[in-house]
């Protein structure tokens, strides 16, 4: 009879971390869903943090706006790569200084499922701040994006990169 009932114990506690494990299971996949496409304030003290993280290896850095079409021809080409390289060292910065483009911003990030790169916005009425801390030559024409060497050297280009090219440097 004890053995039994030992039995039962055993098989409840096994239901009871089966249920467990299952609502962990979705914790996650709602923290990650809902965490996916959120996008970080960008200020001087991220873009330091950002160096940091990517010390010692070649990353790169887009720059995009909602009203930027070929932005988003860039976006697709990330998002294609993304598909075939897992490691792929990208920081997605949005220009668009204006606190009411949030929602949209946020959509585009999931419609190129771009929400597993780190992703920040300028601050609304910081634009001009956000563009001169990145580079104090550069005046806001996008896309832009900014070739980061291993040791922290920045190379900026105005214009839509094509696809080879950021393979190759991604890749690399």
């Amino acid at each position: 009879m004890a053995s039994s009932e030992t039995r039962a114990f055993g098989a409840s506690i096994m239901k009871f971390f089966k249920k467990l494990t299952y609502a962990v299971f979705i914790w996650f996949l709602v923290g990650i869903s809902t965490s996916f496409a959120e996008s970080i304030a960008f200020d001087k003290t991220q873009l330091a943090s950002v160096k940091m993280q990517n010390m010692g290896k070649q990353w790169l850095m887009l720059l995009w706006s909602v009203d930027c079409p070929p932005c988003f021809k860039e976006l697709a080409i990330i998002q294609k790569l993304q598909g075939q390289h897992d490691d792929l060292a990208v920081v997605i910065i949005n220009t668009d200084a204006n606190d009411e483009i949030n929602a949209e911003r946020e959509e585009i990030i999931k419609k190129f499922e771009l929400g597993n790169f780190t992703n920040f916005h300028f601050v609304d009425g910081r634009g001009d701040q956000s563009r001169f801390f990145i580079d104090p030559n550069w005046y806001g024409e996008l896309p832009r994006s900014y070739f980061i060497e291993s040791n922290g050297k920045f190379h900026g280009k105005s214009g839509l990169v094509n696809q080879s090219i950021l393979t190759q440097w991604l890749v690399n």
